[in-house]
């Protein structure tokens, strides 16, 4: 691309710059070893400061980031990068060090040293960063004005992304041990620094007209700075991004050019007086605009106000800032934790810079009033045309569930020609979709912007997803009428609605009688049957839509089970009358089994106390279930009755005795044909407290 030094009207001042700056060479990189002698230099300046170390030094470690010789070699510059306590390098303008030759070896200057600016003035000025350069003598006694915050700004990327703001006030703090400060209070009092760990695109945080602009530096240069300035006419003032990208402002983008809020202009970079991939964004009053010997803008920040700043009136600051320095224009407030000023989690700012040309787009197929699926599976096919004005990153398809816009399937980012994109989507991903739903195309751009539902349609989906499944295991035998049956579920998507278990007497045929309908969430159940009889068993799944897993194929029964045709009744015998009633202590566990058909279990219960008193029968083994009935002393006058909900369930029977007495219990089975020898139940009986929580409403 051709180099862009888009001046406008000051391509006269430009011409004398190059053919009127001063003589002195340029500087020059420091060979590794240079850099290797300074850097020692450096660091025993630092030691000789130990004591006096300011407190930026518990969460930064100063590196040396490049270095740059005279041509005469007897003086250097050195750029000086921060790396925080997270290991993370900042990503703004480095810190400054200044170092001279001496008959014993380098001498290093920092920042407030006596001999430090006279130093600065000696080296030459289009060498060094407009940031620190004298100001130009029309400029010098230019009186400063102070305005009122200007507002209508919005954070330089696009909508619904974040960036970390890196830095603000932090430019121009006198921390001389870090080579600061990178800039005066003067010039970078609302200047701030926007990074994402990598280049990211940059949109115009207000309209503007082009000024002047430039993208031919290669990346990660030192020593050029891609930059775009805008001149919002309204204001009369200058938003000047820096160390843009190699490449990357649209060709369009001419001198003069009008550029919306919210339109592309280029992505970040680190060409240019910058330690990592960043932007430099301020705006500059039109009486300190100047094009500096370093090849871009600069001037005096101006007071802006983000409208997409949730904090401070607008003013984005860092916890590190918040809380290490001085507070200015009222800002006290980051997005973070401030007892850790430096978490990688802080101080990320999401933009509410709407895109000013989003991507557009359409789908092709499938067809408005498609019906889809139809026992197909799952997958369906999707075409769609997307296009914008700098390029499309990415199409998907949506689907509206619940009223909400749902992503299904892959975000496909490589067209199949031109703008045309192709691609299958799975559409259970969505969710259990059934019946008629809403499609639409989602696209985003290379800002960032996304197109969050272009050309809706309805179309008619035959069941998303596939029928839910099932697998029996084998079937768990006792010496019971009881079997135990239990199966694994397989989720394809929908969610299960529930299961069917379907049973026959070998060697009948299957009835539609025979099913038991079971809740979705069980996986298992007690099958009672016959004494003596074999059965069969065969599992189905059903999904919440209703849609039922086949049975299996052929007719098949997945497992068998034979049940005993007798019982061994259990030592307790005879214990069928009230006359022959074992007693029931409290806190004594009694066991026993369910033998015989129509046998009755009796319990004597002595209560030496009123009170409220509990009988648990808990399930033991082999499916046994209980009814029991409660009698007072006369063992005819029902007290109290409770049963279990199914086989292999505990019942619980809860009564009141208003003083001591004699009760008795009778306890059968839950049903006629549950018996067997390890069909063993277990009783015991608890006083407890009835305890009242109170009633709260509002």
């Amino acid at each position: 691309m051709p180099l862009r030094i888009r001046l406008s009207l000051l391509i006269l001042s430009c011409f004398m710059v190059f053919f009127t700056a001063p003589a002195e060479p340029p500087l020059l990189p420091a060979s590794e070893a240079a850099k290797n002698d300074l850097w020692s230099a450096f660091n025993q300046r630092l030691q000789s400061n130990a004591a006096i170390r300011p407190l930026a030094f518990d969460l930064f470690t100063p590196e040396l980031d490049t270095a740059f010789l005279t041509a005469d070699g007897n003086t250097a510059v050195l750029w000086l990068a921060l790396r925080d306590d997270y290991g993370r390098r900042l990503a703004t303008e480095p810190g400054l060090a200044l170092a001279r030759q001496t008959p014993t070896g380098w001498q290093i200057l920092l920042p407030g040293d006596p001999d430090w600016q006279e130093m600065l003035i000696s080296l030459p000025p289009q060498s060094l960063p407009g940031e620190i350069q004298p100001l130009p003598a029309n400029l010098q006694n230019e009186e400063i004005i102070i305005h009122a915050p200007l507002t209508g700004y919005y954070l330089p990327y696009a909508a619904g992304t974040a960036r970390w703001m890196e830095g603000s006030i932090s430019h121009f703090q006198f921390i001389p041990e870090l080579g600061y400060p990178s800039c005066s209070i003067e010039y970078c009092r609302y200047a701030y620094d926007f990074t994402d760990y990598t280049s990211f695109p940059l949109l115009a945080s207000k309209e503007g007209y082009v000024l002047a602009s430039r993208d031919s530096c290669p990346d990660g240069s030192p020593t050029c700075t891609n930059y775009i300035v805008l001149h919002n006419r309204a204001e009369d003032t200058y938003q000047i991004y820096l160390h843009l990208a190699y490449g990357t402002i649209p060709d369009k983008l001419t001198p003069g050019t009008f550029v919306q809020r919210g339109q592309y202009i280029g992505d970040s970079d680190d060409t240019g007086y910058s330690t990592s991939q960043h932007v430099h964004f301020m705006v500059v009053d039109k009486n300190t605009l100047y094009f500096s010997n370093s090849g871009y803008y600069w001037g005096r920040s101006m007071d802006i106000r983000f409208a997409d700043v949730p904090i401070n009136n607008g003013i984005p600051r860092n916890c590190y800032e918040v809380t290490r320095f001085p507070i200015y224009d009222g800002a006290t407030e980051c997005l973070g934790n401030k007892l850790d000023p430096r978490n990688p989690a802080n101080d990320w700012y999401v933009s509410g810079n709407v895109g000013a040309f989003p991507p557009t787009g359409s789908l092709t197929r499938p067809a408005a009033g498609a019906t889809l699926l139809e026992g197909t599976g799952s997958m369906i096919d999707v075409t769609a045309t997307a296009t914008d004005d700098v390029r499309v990153t990415g199409v998907r398809l949506v689907v509206k569930v619940n009223g909400q816009w749902v992503e299904a399937g892959p975000k496909v980012t490589t067209p199949v020609q031109s703008s045309l994109y192709d691609w299958d989507v799975d559409l259970c991903s969505a969710g259990p979709l059934n019946g008629e739903v809403e499609i639409a195309l989602r696209a985003w751009d290379h800002e960032g912007n996304m197109a969050a539902a272009l050309s809706p349609r309805s179309v008619f989906v035959d069941h998303a997803c596939p029928p839910s499944a099932s697998q029996l295991k084998l079937a768990e035998v006792f010496d019971s009428t009881a079997v135990r049956l239990s199966w694994d579920g397989f989720d394809n998507g929908a969610g299960f609605g529930g299961f069917e278990l379907q049973w026959r007497q070998e060697p009948d045929t299957w009835q539609n009688g025979g099913i038991l309908t079971i809740p979705s969430h069980r996986r298992s159940v007690w099958f009672v049957g016959k004494p003596g009889a074999s059965y069969a068993f065969r599992l189905r799944a059903i999904d919440i839509n209703g849609q039922v897993e086949d049975w299996p194929a052929g007719d098949a029964a997945e497992r068998f089970a034979t049940l005993p045709s007798y019982c061994q009744s259990d030592e307790n015998e005879p214990d069928d009358t009230p006359a022959q009633a074992r007693s029931l202590r409290a806190g004594e566990w009694l066991s026993a089994n369910l033998c015989g058909a129509d046998n009755s279990d009796w319990y004597r219960i002595e209560i030496l106390s009123a009170g409220n008193y509990l009988i648990p029968a808990f399930s033991h083994n082999g499916g046994a279930a209980v009814k029991m009935r409660l009698f007072a002393q006369d063992a005819a006058s029902e007290v109290a009755a409770a049963q279990a909900a199914a086989a292999g369930e505990n019942a619980y029977l809860r009564f009141h005795s208003p003083g001591s007495g004699i009760y008795y219990l009778q306890v059968e089975s839950l049903l006629p044909d549950l018996m067997g020898t390890e069909a063993v139940y277990r009783l015991n009986l608890w006083e407890v407290q009835d305890t009242f929580l109170p009633l709260i409403s509002r």
